[in-house]
């Protein structure tokens, strides 16, 4: 009881003196208070709200520049699934995923083969084949060499030339080889053109030879004999020939110094034989009717 009325007393004591000072205002402290409250009522903006009062020109290319990445890493991620849903569904259903198919395979372009070398050249003679069968105008020709020409220690390897076109033996049932005249007198033997030729034989036969009226036969021995020529001489096909037996026979043979011949159309040279053509050449053409050649 004590304590509280020491409380009272001392509250009592107190009263005048608050009452005087709260009287008395200085002028200053009111200006000061008044501008207090003002700036409690509206307060400074701070730093972080001036920022976002006005974006600024480097704000908005920033955004722009994370608005691009994220819309590339968006259809990124899109493709990405793309891709991966077929495998995704292969797996969930323990199916293969898809294979594509391999690319087509190209054929490598084509090698050429390697030519072989190109052999080094030779002089060669142009033989010109006659033709197998008889042509129209041709002839079969019997030789028989002078045995006089033959004493003169050169080796016999005759040919026939009829103006510019030479025939060389090619055997008794074979056409003669056809060659150009210039090439023909030149050859050192026949034997190198055909295996049946006259090369070293007094008597020849030269099959399917095309007799020209109009042209003179010429007799040429080659190889030893140099080319010469052993004359020439119109005839033309015997129309005397014939065969009685097993021989022939002819009426208008060419008998020279140097040699005798007997032009015997082609068909009925076939018509004699092979057998009959050797037995002329062998006797030597011995018709008692071949005449003395005086157009030479």
């Amino acid at each position: 009881m004590r304590m509280r009325a020491l409380l009272i007393a001392t509250a009592a004591l107190m009263m005048p003196a608050l009452s005087a000072h709260a009287g008395t205002v200085d002028p200053a402290q009111a200006i000061a208070q008044k501008f207090s409250e003002a700036s409690d009522e509206n307060p400074a903006p701070t730093a972080v709200q001036r920022s976002f009062d006005k974006p600024g020109m480097d704000y908005e290319e920033d955004m722009l520049q994370r608005a691009r990445v994220e819309e590339q890493e968006r259809e990124q991620h899109e493709a990405r699934q793309v891709v991966s849903k077929p495998v995704i569904e292969a797996v969930a259903s323990k199916a293969p995923a898809p294979v594509a198919p391999p690319a087509a395979a190209v054929a490598p372009p084509p090698v050429l083969a390697a030519l072989p070398p190109k052999p080094a050249a030779e002089p060669t003679v142009v033989v010109h084949g006659p033709p197998s069968n008889p042509t129209p105008g041709s002839a079969t020709v019997l030789l028989v060499l002078d045995p006089e020409v033959l004493g003169r220690g050169i080796k016999p390897d005759p040919i026939i030339c009829i103006d510019n076109s030479c025939w060389l033996s090619n055997g008794i049932g074979t056409p003669a080889l056809a060659m150009p005249r210039n090439q023909a007198v030149v050859l050192p033997t026949t034997a190198a053109s055909s295996p049946n030729s006259c090369s070293g034989k007094s008597g020849c036969i030269y099959r399917n030879v095309v007799v020209d009226p109009t042209q003179r036969i010429d007799v040429i021995e080659v190889g030893e004999g140099g080319g010469a020529s052993a004359g020439a001489y119109t005839v033309t096909a015997d129309r005397s020939c014939r065969k009685s037996g097993a021989t022939l026979s002819c009426d208008d043979g060419l008998a020279t110094q140097n040699f005798r011949i007997w032009v015997v159309p082609e068909a009925i040279a076939d018509a004699a034989g092979p057998t009959s053509l050797e037995n002329a050449v062998a006797e030597g053409l011995p018709d008692s009717d071949v005449t003395s050649a005086n157009d030479k």
